[in-house]
């Protein structure tokens, strides 16, 4: 699986490419714990899975792109 993403058009290539990263998620530790959904920003598949790996059993659900907010 790779970990590249392409940048969005008109962004500079020098920001960061974050994404909200969904996951269909079991605690490790509790075996009568129901599956439940969660979600982080990160710029990778991998940073976002190394934040929840420790505590939880994680199958990828979805990608989203993180919307910057403009204030006009």
């Amino acid at each position: 699986m790779s970990n590249r993403t392409t940048p969005h058009m008109g962004r500079a290539s020098l920001s960061p490419n974050k994404f909200t990263w969904r996951f269909l998620a079991i605690n490790r530790h509790d075996k009568k714990a129901k599956p439940c959904c969660l979600s982080v920003e990160a710029e990778t598949e991998r940073e976002a899975r190394r934040t929840l790996a420790p505590h939880f059993i994680l199958s990828l659900a979805a990608r989203l792109p993180v919307l910057e907010v403009c204030n006009a």
